[in-house]
């Protein structure tokens, strides 16, 4: 692999965590993400963090094109390994912008 070959795989890499960051800058997309790091129904989602049907349909095409939730079922969802991983960046932020 030459530099450039490096360089374009790299930016492709950071563009793609640029968007997962995005997509969780939203304060229900990060609960979405959290909530489901076991498999969640869709209704116990819905319930649980009191969003409307439609609003929680919108919300996960978001975190499902951006591979941070995935339907395990139908009707069932889970945080994917990069969501996970994600979730785990954004703990250890929290705690170092504490110090």
């Amino acid at each position: 692999m030459n530099m450039m070959t490096e360089l374009s795989v790299g930016v492709e890499v950071v563009r793609t965590l640029a968007d997962c960051l995005k997509a969780i800058g939203n304060p229900k997309r990060l609960e979405i993400v959290q909530f489901c790091s076991r498999p969640r129904t869709f209704t116990d989602i819905v319930v649980s963090l009191k969003l409307n049907p439609a609003s929680f349909r919108f919300h996960s095409k978001v975190l499902m094109n951006c591979d941070l939730i995935r339907k395990v079922e139908r009707g069932v969802y889970h945080t994917t390994e990069l969501g996970n991983r994600l979730l785990e960046l954004v703990e250890q932020a929290s705690r170092l912008s504490k110090n």
